[in-house]
């Protein structure tokens, strides 16, 4: 049944994407995908998954196909903190659960985990769930978001433009993720050349970069109406593990779904390590 949902779902994005593609819309372009996922497995029996809380926040739905509920043991809460969550069962979902959002939680596939000690997820983004494992080899950072994002300061977007080499168009700090600034930056177009960035740091700093080719109507996303959101992005889960290496966990939401990225920071770029997708285009 799942499998003739997937191809359901499919035609409707390619629908949706045709006039789009007409126009040669450029790989690098993000868009908003069926939920999908890597293996959630990773080196050394760790393990690190994704989900999404009830309407309660309450509970989480570890979406992920070959996800064992019964391993995870931790999420991030909506403070930013360690939860711990217990396996409630395996939830096969129905037709109707296209929409991998809260208010349609029980239609959904996926692992049910209960949050323990009356913590809550905040429901209007995705969660990370780990094992005990992954956490052994892992300092958890605390990432604190701006109830509003304010305008870059002058000293980092010059230092910032001047590594970059490349005029910031707009920009705004984020969130604090321990010590460090986290940044959106747009620089400023080339041509029909646009790109964003995330951008961690102080002193100096480590890129997540978005390229693309501008459009009016769909350029980082699916009808975002050529327009970077300076709140589209979360930091809902920081590391730093045993080689002094920072790495996030990202949620990036978008008109029709949230792209979401675990990555390490190599030199002074971030690298994808695992990501998944929601997808709430048919609500």
């Amino acid at each position: 049944m799942k499998s003739i949902l997937y191809v359901f779902l499919a035609a409707i994005l390619v629908a949706c994407q045709a006039k789009k593609e007409a126009n040669d819309t450029p790989p690098l372009t993000k868009v908003d995908t069926l939920a999908f996922a890597t293996n959630a497995n990773t080196s050394d029996g760790e393990m690190i998954s994704f989900g999404f809380g009830n309407e309660a926040g309450t509970k989480i739905l570890a979406f992920e196909e070959g996800t064992n509920g019964k391993k995870l043991s931790k999420i991030i809460d909506g403070e930013g903190n360690l939860a711990e969550v217990s396996f409630d069962a395996s939830q096969k979902g129905n037709e109707s659960g296209i929409n991998l959002v809260s208010s349609n939680f029980k239609n959904c596939f996926g692992e049910v985990m209960s949050i323990l000690n009356s913590k809550k997820v905040n429901t209007d983004q995705s969660v990370v769930l780990f094992n005990n494992a992954f956490l052994t080899t892992r300092q958890v950072i605390h990432a604190k978001t701006l109830a509003s994002p304010k305008g870059i300061d002058a000293s980092n977007k010059s230092k910032i433009e001047t590594e970059r080499k490349r005029k910031i168009k707009e920009g705004w700090k984020i969130a604090d993720l321990g010590h460090n600034n986290t940044f959106i930056v747009v620089f400023e177009k080339k041509q029909d050349s646009v790109l964003a960035s995330l951008v961690i740091g102080d002193k100096s700093y480590i890129y997540k970069d978005y390229p693309a080719k501008y459009d009016e109507g769909s350029t980082w996303r699916v009808d975002d109406g050529g327009q970077f959101p300076k709140d589209a992005i979360k930091i809902i889960g920081a590391f730093r593990n045993s080689k002094n290496e920072l790495e996030i966990v990202i949620d990036w939401a978008g008109p029709e779904g949230a792209n979401i990225e675990y990555a390490k920071a190599n030199k002074n770029k971030f690298e994808t390590i695992k990501e998944a997708s929601r997808y709430w285009g048919a609500l």
